[in-house]
């Protein structure tokens, strides 16, 4: 589906801290789930939840989400035409270090993370109980009129952790003809999201002044989704 996407200022999102850790869990193949990695905790709480606070402290580890996503939209306009997708959003960029800007999605149905610089495999679970599914899709925002989305993965509990790094790397097939990067500037190799929007605004910073990229969360019963980040 191709689509039109928001704006924001600022790029996003949650706190991850590198550590150390162990796991009973079976390793995906390539990767060292006991190496250092950044890790990222989305919780979900109920409808009328309202915890006290600031959550836009950069030391923290997790991103506040209803458990439950059924009435909460997100606009978008799909070819020209507005429309609207289930859930909330987590605005995701690239800075310095990773750090939560934004922990509460529950104030104005965004929150926003931001990632530490390079390329990263990324896995994604679903923890506790009683479990449901989470629907995530990647989006690309071009301009203030034109959103596609790049991926989605359906996160359940279960044993294994999913491969979510598809998430962040725009293919030729999933790119619009219209832009046509993938093939002019990347050799028709799927391309890390990040240096894809900064392809996009050094293409034309008229058209496309500050594309940004954010995950469309649909939540229908987790209480904890786990993010890991392994740097590439």
């Amino acid at each position: 589906m191709k689509t039109k996407l928001l704006t924001l200022g600022t790029i996003t999102i949650l706190l991850c801290t590198v550590f150390m850790v162990s796991t009973a869990v079976a390793s995906p193949k390539g990767i060292d789930f006991e190496g250092y990695h950044y890790n990222l905790n989305i919780i979900g709480k109920k409808v009328d939840w309202n915890g006290g606070g600031s959550y836009d402290n950069t030391d923290r580890h997790t991103i506040f989400v209803p458990e439950n996503t059924t009435g909460f939209s997100i606009p978008i306009y799909d070819e020209g035409v507005y429309t609207e997708v289930p859930g909330v959003q987590i605005w995701m960029g690239q800075g310095e270090e990773f750090g939560v800007l934004d922990g509460n999605t529950f104030d104005d149905g965004a929150a926003s993370f931001q990632l530490a610089q390079g390329r990263y495999h990324v896995y994604i679970t679903a923890k506790g109980k009683p479990g449901g599914y989470t629907n995530v899709t990647g989006w690309v925002k071009c301009n203030d009129t034109y959103y596609y989305d790049i991926g989605e993965v359906r996160v359940t509990k279960k044993p294994a952790w999913d491969n979510a790094t598809g998430l962040f790397y725009v293919s030729a097939a999933e790119e619009p003809d219209a832009i046509d990067l993938i093939n002019t500037q990347f050799g028709g190799a799927d391309t890390w999201v990040f240096d894809y929007l900064n392809a996009l605004e050094a293409y034309s910073s008229e058209y496309y002044p500050d594309p940004l990229y954010f995950w469309q969360y649909d939540n229908n019963g987790n209480k904890l989704v786990q993010v890991r980040f392994y740097p590439v």
